[in-house]
């Protein structure tokens, strides 16, 4: 029923239609050119994607770290990786007032070499492995500020339960960025080289197949990697990889283990605020998705 509200609520908003319709296709050069291209369009989903926020600014930017956005069940064996939505709304609302604005990795790494600018106060609102929440509890929220998100999808989450291929498209359709999170989440720095490729490279090839989309960045299970895993991420032709290290990420940084903020349902807006901007020491790394 949230994710029925949230979409309708979205249409609305844009003025768009079902990301289950059909895109308008523009007729080509006989009955064979104009179905082929009507046939791409039903695999599209229809876009109600924000406008991308930019500007001048090429500096620093965090790259803040969210797992589940729901309050924790009482078996849950990680409760700290879960951030209630009405918390995670507040810490969204609090930067929105501070003049922050979030942008996806893809801006962050294209400023970085020469290309468009961020707007002043960029972050970026990471999302690690691929629950339901991500899309009924995560996704309203950014929308509502025009924002996207990045999800670090992990391939075998793709089901009923966590999020389906359909929820996956309908995040695209928002234009978020879906980014690679290995097929299983294993310690990579405890797989054999023939795994660690398939988990890295395969993993990459079986979004970007599944979803027609880049997929140009990756996230290391748990924070776990090694020159070999980093070597793999060079080798997949990734762009750029996440880590669970704590810290700001640059220009300057190895692009293969860019640092990321965490953040729980107990971090404040104004310590939130306060971490991105640099002015208190930032949690450890702790338990890691």
């Amino acid at each position: 029923m949230l994710l029925l509200v949230f979409a309708a609520t979205a249409l609305a908003a844009c003025g768009g239609s079902s990301s289950k319709s059909a895109t308008t296709a523009t007729s080509g050069k006989g009955s064979g050119g104009g179905a082929a291209k009507a046939a791409a369009a039903r695999k599209r989903p229809a876009s109600r994607a924000p406008a991308l926020h930019t500007g001048s600014y090429k500096g620093r930017v965090p790259i803040l770290m969210y797992h589940v956005i729901s309050t924790p069940t009482a078996d849950a064996p990680y409760p700290e990786l879960w951030t209630p939505r009405a918390a995670f709304a507040a810490q969204m609302d609090g930067l929105a007032r501070a003049g922050w604005q979030a942008v996806t990795l893809q801006q962050v790494y294209d400023a970085w070499h020469g290309g468009t600018g961020l707007p002043a106060r960029p972050f970026v609102a990471s999302f690690d492995d691929g629950y339901l929440s991500q899309l009924t509890n995560a996704a309203p929220v950014l929308f509502r500020h025009h924002w996207r998100g990045v999800l670090n999808l992990e391939v075998h989450n793709i089901m009923q339960g966590d999020l389906t291929a359909g929820q996956v498209k309908q995040l695209i359709g928002l234009g978020w960025e879906i980014d690679a999170h290995t097929l299983t989440h294993p310690d990579l720095t405890t797989v054999d080289a023939s795994r660690l490729t398939s988990e890295v490279s395969g993993s990459r090839a079986a979004l970007r197949k599944r979803f027609g989309i880049p997929v140009d960045f990756f996230a290391y299970p748990a924070g776990r990697y090694d020159a070999a895993a980093q070597a793999a991420v060079r080798a997949a032709g990734y762009s750029a990889a996440v880590t669970t290290q704590p810290g700001i990420a640059s220009a300057g940084d190895d692009a293969t283990i860019l640092p990321r903020v965490r953040v729980d349902g107990d971090t404040s807006p104004a310590t939130l605020i306060s971490e991105m901007s640099g002015g208190d020491a930032l949690p450890s790394s702790g338990a890691s998705g």
